[in-house]
């Protein structure tokens, strides 16, 4: 380091204009020797854009060339730019495209190595390589990523480089479009992922593509299960590739490791640091609330903080950008984000594009909000939304999130209030990013949330963006960027004693000696369980009450008395599951569940259970009632019913407890939290838990008494829908809601194609999307 870099205080300096041509020398001479890799390095050229943008000016082509930014374009003005230039027309003649020097290095191992484990920052360009490959494998791909939301992200992107109708793109393994495909492109979670190794007999597999392969560490079922498919696809699929990606680990050899693969010639591992997009770091002083800036290196950039002359927030949003606040999810639920945080909101104006408030209307429509009804249904949500302002957590429908980040990626988001739901990977940058919560000990999280602030774009500029911490958080914020982040070397399935409960202990064991069912996705145990006499007594008389002249019974609200002997039962069914009684909270959760569960199997709507629901909390009738009548001080008066929120289950400790406090004034019942809660149940608790067990009970049962009720409820619980071409509509990708409009141009639907009929010319531009890749005629 020469003499001008260890005299420091480089943000005072690089202000006031002092040594710049020797700071962006040594910034320079770092760059072209050890490319885009020091933090510090990349801090100072941020400084300089920022300050003395004129001057950075004058080489801010050369920058780009030796950061190996060649998909910008930059025209070489310099010598240095000019050897990069060469560089870049080599990666372009070897792998087709405008590579970065560490995307082609990453292609060059794909193409030499079975097995390839690396790391590298976020938003580096890691996904564009995967697509590319998917893009021009002639066989079969697997991509295997930790989430649903990821899922979404992934189809998308996927559709959009595959215009081909020959490829299936598909979100489950699934044998489909027989007639007309050649191969397919499965994008799954770990869950789903089991469904590969009962269809190996048809698939011709090239690669398997691990992404946020960190999940392996997760000290839960999910990184358990994430292990086990690791070890099935190595013995199941013993000729593909596997490729594990990760962000920032530094042994991302340790992947190989655990699964036992040698590091030989036919592997390899690499932990890649180059990164995109430069950052400036801030602290916010919210007791007299003042910007500062400050460095991740205070011998180098300054031991004391340095007053910004502007707020970068405001900044950011008055320039068009876009801000994430990473906050607690309770500070979203009780709206607390939007008092703290209002000098940010007033600026955000309604939004005026087309696209954009089709989006909005689009996800009204979705969970049943109202539009101009304050009263009743009202969505406060949407209304920020309409404002270009985002909420975007866990609890958030799935379907609602892909819309939120479709609308952010559309750059019509000027501030995102978010949970850790965006550390995995999904493709929303952001200008600055404010982590208003910050967690020293789950750092890895920290570094993704990091990483999302600094958008690289196609422009032929040097990009940076901002983070800014809370005052406290500055010393751990500096240690955490210089943390190392080991994966470990041994498996979860390898671990001799976990300190987990039963059910995990079981589920392990099983997973370990093979006694695990993929057809049912239980245990051989549970399985065994669910077809023991105590279960198989209560079916019959279970299908008789659920079963009216043939027809699942539609039981409407003056019914509901009629129908506690089928809860009833399905709670015994679930107490014969778990091996024991439940507790008071345990079934006050379930009781909930159950219920929402049989409006699914009736045939309700997202949205219209999410109303019932609201309706019943709010006493929406009786508050009707009283406005009719012009008792507007009565309707005001009543208060919040009994209603049980979401909690997991089986939980023995469990208190029984209400979703809204029971002195709420029923008008005053949130229809968003209605909504969150609504898909808690239906996604963690239905979803993941309850339609597997209902669907053993009731599907081993018509094995052994070949009653069809009991079929077509277990088709119910595993689909939603007990109708052939409507299961043959989900398993080719179409939602419920597609179903709708779908159905009616459909004549004839199976494993081999679609056939339509002259109704799909009706369509609109955003249905046929939907439809394209199935229609092989000309629509007239």
């Amino acid at each position: 380091m020469n003499d001008i870099i260890e005299r420091g205080n480089l943000i005072i300096r690089i202000r006031n204009g002092e040594d710049l041509d020797e700071i962006s020398a040594y910034a320079r001479k770092c760059l072209f020797e050890e490319g885009p890799t020091d933090t510090v390095v990349l801090e100072i050229l941020s400084y300089l854009k920022l300050f003395q943008s004129k001057y950075f000016g004058a080489f801010e082509n050369e920058i780009i060339e030796t950061m190996g930014l060649f998909f910008k374009q930059p025209e070489p003005d310099t010598l240095r730019g000019a050897i990069f230039d060469l560089y870049s027309q080599y990666i372009k003649d070897q792998f087709g495209e405008s590579y970065t020097p560490m995307q082609a290095n990453i292609i060059k191992q794909i193409r030499s190595k079975q097995f390839f484990s690396f790391s590298a920052p976020t938003s580096t360009g890691k996904s564009f390589v995967f697509r590319n490959l998917i893009k021009n494998s002639t066989r079969d791909v697997v991509v295997i990523v930790p989430s649903r939301a990821l899922i979404n992200e992934y189809y998308d992107r996927v559709h959009e480089i595959i215009t081909t109708k020959t490829v299936n793109i598909l979100t489950f393994v699934d044998r489909i479009n027989t007639k007309h495909s050649s191969r397919n492109v499965f994008i799954l979670t770990p869950e789903r992922a089991r469904d590969l190794f009962k269809n190996k007999g048809w698939l011709n597999i090239e690669f398997v593509l691990f992404d946020e392969a960190q999940l392996s560490d997760e000290e839960s079922v999910r990184g358990l299960y994430f292990d086990s498919i690791v070890r099935r696809v190595l013995k199941t699929f013993p000729h593909a590739k596997c490729i594990f990606a990760h962000p920032f680990i530094t042994n991302p050899q340790a992947q190989l490791k655990k699964n036992e693969i040698d590091l030989d010639e036919a592997s390899f591992a690499q932990q890649y640091q180059q990164k995109n997009v430069g950052q400036l770091f801030y602290i916010h002083d919210t007791k007299i609330n003042k910007f500062y800036h400050f460095g991740t290196d205070k011998d180098i950039m300054g031991k004391q903080k340095v007053e910004a002359a502007f707020d970068p927030i405001e900044r950011a949003i008055e320039s068009g950008g876009s801000v994430l606040i990473y906050v607690p999810k309770k500070h979203i639920y009780d709206k607390t984000i939007y008092t703290q945080f209002e000098k940010y909101i007033k600026m955000c104006l309604p939004l005026q594009d087309v696209g954009a408030l089709k989006m909005v209307e689009t996800l009204r429509n979705y969970i049943g909000a109202s539009k101009d009804d304050k009263q009743f249904y009202n969505s406060e949500m949407l209304e920020k939304l309409s404002c270009g302002i985002v909420t975007h957590h866990g609890s958030m429908p799935l379907a609602a999130r892909l819309i939120l980040e479709h609308f952010t990626q559309n750059r019509f988001c000027r501030i995102c209030f978010a949970t850790s739901t965006l550390e995995q990977g999904i493709n929303m940058p952001f200008d600055v990013v404010y982590l208003d919560r910050f967690e020293a000990s789950a750092s890895l999280s920290v570094k993704n949330l990091i990483g999302r602030a600094g958008r690289s774009t196609s422009d032929k500029v040097f990009d940076y963006g901002g983070v800014i911490v809370r005052k406290s958080a500055m010393g751990a914020l500096r240690k955490t960027i210089k943390k190392e982040e080991p994966l470990s070397e041994v498996s979860h399935l390898d671990i001799i004693e976990d300190k987990f409960d039963e059910k995990y202990s079981e589920f392990k064991e099983a997973i370990k000696n093979g006694s695990f069912s993929d057809d049912y996705n239980l245990t051989n145990a549970d399985v065994d369980k669910l077809r023991s006499e105590d279960v198989t007594i209560l079916i019959p008389t279970l299908l008789d009450m659920m079963f009216q002249n043939d027809h699942i019974a539609d039981p409407r609200a003056e019914h509901e008395a009629d129908l506690k002997e089928v809860y009833a039962d399905f709670h015994k069914l679930y107490e014969y599951y778990l091996g024991r009684d439940l507790e008071i909270g345990e079934k006050s959760v379930l009781s909930n569940a159950i219920k929402i569960m049989l409006w699914k199997v009736y045939g309700r709507t997202f949205k219209s259970i999410c109303q019932f629901r609201y309706d019943y909390a709010s006493r929406s009738k009786e508050r009707k009632d009283f406005y009719k009548k012009g008792d507007d001080k009565s309707a005001e008066e009543l208060i919040v019913k009994y209603l049980r929120g979401y909690h997991d289950i089986p939980d023995k400790n469990l208190n029984n407890y209400p979703l809204f406090d029971k002195n709420l004034k029923a008008n005053d019942v949130d229809y968003d939290l209605i909504v969150y809660d609504t898909y808690d149940y239906l996604d963690k608790l239905i979803g993941f838990k309850l339609s597997d067990i209902y669907y053993a009970i009731f599907h081993q049962y018509y094995t052994e008494s070949h009653d069809d009720r009991a079929l077509r409820l277990a088709k119910y619980f595993k689909y939603g829908t007990d109708n052939s071409d409507e299961i043959w509509m989900l398993r080719y990708g179409l939602t419920f809601e597609d179903i709708e409009w779908a159905k009616p141009c459909i004549d004839f639907i199976d494993e081999s194609e679609i056939v339509f009929n002259d109704k799909i010319s009706g369509l609109d531009k955003e249905q046929l999307k939907k439809l394209e890749q199935f229609i092989h005629t000309d629509i007239e």
